[in-house]
């Protein structure tokens, strides 16, 4: 099972800008404008899902690929596996 799919990444529009170097005022206009994927929160706050944000860009990087090569060094590797080594 893909390992980077399992949960949604929910992240703030803050966290959004830091990943992709631009401002919050430009995810916030994206948003507006309905160019990225996000949720809104009962708040009126944002969450923005990471991977179908990173899967949104256009270009010709192919994140898709590296995306396959994170999942297969990690196959069968589980959240216990994970805890166990951090502890």
């Amino acid at each position: 099972m893909p390992q980077t799919a399992a949960t949604p990444q929910l992240i703030t529009v803050a966290q959004a800008a830091s990943l992709l170097a631009v401002s919050e005022k430009t995810v916030r206009r994206w948003i507006d404008g309905e160019r990225i994927p996000y949720l809104k929160l009962p708040s009126g706050g944002y969450r923005i899902p990471q991977g179908a944000l990173l899967a949104s860009l256009g270009g010709n990087y192919a994140l898709g690929d590296e995306l396959e090569e994170i999942d297969a060094r990690t196959d069968g590797v589980t959240e216990d596996d994970v805890r166990a080594v951090l502890e």
